[in-house]
């Protein structure tokens, strides 16, 4: 191991992923910013790793009239939040795609006019247009895949409509259910439809469908049994749960439809409701309905031809369907979880984790074994305010060059362009941001300019007032590649970052105040640094500090003030002992790393409570002072294939490891956390992965390691 020279921070993480979704969804591009926006309520399920349940909207403003339609939608909702689940209705509003309703969203929405039913097709022109869009299956389906919601809740799917074979008229639900791994809890078709042809299109589009409960009758909406059989049969919610892992487990891309029977005490008679659509059917020819018009008109005209007692049916089965699809979500949830847990050792949850292979460390003192009763290594009550991140913001561009032999003398060159947002500072405040629900805050500097609104459009509310600079250029740097990737020319524009000033500290003096840690990278200023230092030295305000460079490495060098936690490679861990100790020349090429940490670090203990120091694809040591005896833990990674992006690894790495902190959590389950979230940003085009909140934080916290000498 000690002869490894190569250290870089691309593969930090242990953990070897084959077309994971994450990759694939960033490889796309197009924008750093969210599709989508989380209620507070799916946003802690999502931080917490809890299951979710999406739900339509459609049934809201199209499939039931006021206010039947509010409180079925909120019954509905608390029925899956009793079974452990959280609810996720999904909807448009004013053209924000919006995952989770609020109750006055969920009112506002069942009494609005004009809203708009969004399929696929309706998407972007609604969002264009910030409209009110209710999500129909099809919508509600893009919109869970998007938000990695596993299992969607709704009433009946769309299908192929009566003379189908002649009008051409064939739901959007049918094809997204083709293209999707989302699992769909109904009771069936609608019986407006035709039920055969719809079976058959299902399977064209090679989607499973499977009746639920002790038979394999195809519900038909408000009948039990439709006359036809469901080529797949689940007895109960564990055994749904299953299939769809195992569908998860094949990278299958396309759904799974789960046809749950009405509750035999509200089925309606097959005769009556048969009799009811076929008026209805005609009457709609009668009057010119077609297209999406068609099936909420016959819904209300079978109610009212059945004294309302199909819409006492319609809300029976979906109430029912949530209890049905609340259990598949939980059993689905347990099931990732002990899968997680089984593979661990892919995500550096492995009995080697803080293994110390050499003896070099001299006069440390490594772990052996894990203790129960070890303590979190953060050790502050209040941890549920803003952290602050200090540092700079910028905006990164790589050009590429598409062709060989490149001269540069004036010459324009065809080449490749990408644009991210970038900073140590930025870049650790995003991931915290994402992490912890919004819960963090930067102080930095900025341009009015579009690179600017740029970094403020990426997390919204991030950046805190103040922090614009009029009349001033965002700090951006620039890197000229070859074709094969090698950096020809950097260039950097970094002026602004001397604008995160005392006085602009002492303008969000509260915010400091109430933060349960400060994070500071390099990039500020010295007078800044030394003050921040000073301020936070008398509030006993923990400090970690992300040297961000060699050259900047040594700003924390002052024999007054003690940082909390500090994550220096060795190179700038060398530097801030050269400032110390000038007379010490490390004989960089005969010692093994490990011989000259043991050597550095007793220069710059003093000054440093916990040290995190990163040794590229090598892994971590962490060095605790702990008065006469300093303890460290070597913890060891493995390559990651299908890198995509590595400039953000280890500022999401340093994110992670501090929210594992924030969480209460123990050193090595802090680490485990920084070593997934590297790994989602090396898999992923930009610097910080928006789907870092989906991590399931239950998983490190019941996470169990051994530790050996």
């Amino acid at each position: 191991m000690s002869g490894v020279t190569d250290i870089e921070m691309a593969y930090l993480a242990k953990y070897v992923s084959k077309g994971c979704r994450v990759a694939a969804f960033y490889q796309r591009g197009y924008s750093t910013a969210s599709p989508f926006v989380f209620s507070e309520e799916v946003r802690r399920a999502k931080a917490d790793g809890k299951p979710i349940v999406a739900l339509e909207s459609t049934i809201i403003t199209h499939g039931m009239p006021y206010p039947q339609n509010l409180e079925t939608a909120k019954q509905v909702e608390n029925i899956i939040r009793e079974r452990g689940a959280t609810p996720a209705t999904i909807a448009i509003l004013k053209g924000q795609l919006t995952i989770g309703l609020s109750s006055d969203q969920l009112s506002y929405l069942a009494q609005a006019t004009g809203v708009v039913k969004a399929s696929r097709r309706d998407l972007a022109p609604i969002a264009a247009a910030k409209l009110d869009g209710a999500t129909t299956v099809a919508g509600t389906i893009i919109a869970a895949q998007l938000a990695d919601i596993p299992v969607f809740v709704t009433g009946g799917i769309g299908g192929v409509h009566r003379h189908g074979e002649d009008t051409l008229d064939v739901s959007a639900d049918l094809n997204e259910l083709g293209r999707s791994n989302t699992l769909v809890v109904c009771s069936g078709v609608k019986s407006i439809l035709d039920i055969g042809r719809t079976l058959e299109y299902l399977e064209t589009q090679g989607v499973c469908v499977c009746a639920f409960g002790e038979t394999s009758d195809f519900p038909a909406f408000y009948t039990p049994r439709s006359g036809h059989n469901a080529p797949h049969h689940v007895k109960n919610a564990k055994e749904a749960a299953r299939l769809l892992q195992a569908a998860h487990k094949l990278q299958l891309t396309t759904g799974t439809v789960v046809a749950v029977p009405i509750p035999q005490e509200y089925a309606m008679d097959e005769k009556k409701i048969e009799d009811a659509i076929t008026r209805a059917l005609k009457e709609a020819k009668q009057k010119g309905i077609f297209g999406k018009e068609v099936t909420p008109f016959i819904l209300a005209a079978v109610a009212k031809a059945t004294g309302g007692a199909s819409l006492n049916a319609n809300i029976a089965l979906i109430k029912n369907n949530a209890k049905v699809g609340a259990d598949i979500a939980v059993e689905f949830k347990k099931l990732k979880n002990l899968e997680n847990w089984k593979n661990s050792s892919n995500i550096g949850l492995s009995k080697g984790a803080g293994k110390c292979t050499s003896n070099s460390l001299g006069r440390f003192h490594t772990s052996c074994s894990r203790r129960a009763d070890e303590a979190p290594l953060f050790s502050e009550e209040n941890c549920e305010g803003d952290v602050l991140v200090i540092g700079g913001a910028n905006v990164d561009r790589t050009y590429r060059l598409k062709e060989e032999g490149e001269q540069l003398d004036g010459s324009t060159h065809a080449c490749g362009t990408e644009q991210c947002a970038g900073g140590v500072g930025r870049n650790m405040a995003e991931a915290l941001w994402r992490l912890r629900g919004g819960r963090t805050k930067l102080l930095t500097a900025v341009g009015d300019d579009a690179d600017g609104d740029y970094l403020e459009k990426i997390a919204p509310g991030l950046i805190l007032p103040d922090c614009i600079v009029k009349n001033a250029r965002t700090p951006s740097y620039a890197a000229v590649m070859d074709s094969r990737g090698e950096c020809l020319l950097g260039l950097g524009d970094m002026a602004l970052h001397n604008h995160v000033t005392i006085d602009h500290v002492n303008k969000h003096m509260k915010v400091l105040e109430e933060a349960p840690l400060v994070v500071l990278d390099g990039n500020v200023p010295q007078s800044t640094i030394d003050y921040v230092l000073e301020v936070c030295q008398r509030l006993q305000k923990p400090v970690f500090f992300e040297p961000t460079d060699r050259r900047k490495a040594a700003k924390i060098v002052r024999d007054k003030y003690t940082v909390s936690y500090a994550s220096p490679n060795l190179s700038e861990l060398r530097a801030m002992a050269q400032v110390l100790k000038p007379s010490h020349k490390p004989d960089i090429e005969n010692h093994c790393q490990f011989t000259e940490i043991a050597e550095l670090y007793p220069i710059v203990s003093h000054l440093i409570k916990f040290m995190i120091i990163t040794l590229g694809s090598q892994g971590v040591i962490t060095i605790k002072n702990s008065g006469d005896t300093d303890r460290a833990r070597f913890y060891p990674t493995e390559p990651i294939d299908l890198i995509e992006n590595v400039s953000g690894a280890g500022d999401c790495f340093a994110s992670g490891f501090i929210h594992g902190m924030l969480y209460g959590l123990q050193e090595a389950q802090c680490m485990f956390l920084g070593f997934e979230a590297a790994r989602m940003s090396l898999l992923c085009r930009n610097t910080v992965p928006s789907d870092l909140y989906s991590i399931n934080m239950s998983l490190f916290k019941n996470a169990k390691y051994e530790l050996i000498k």
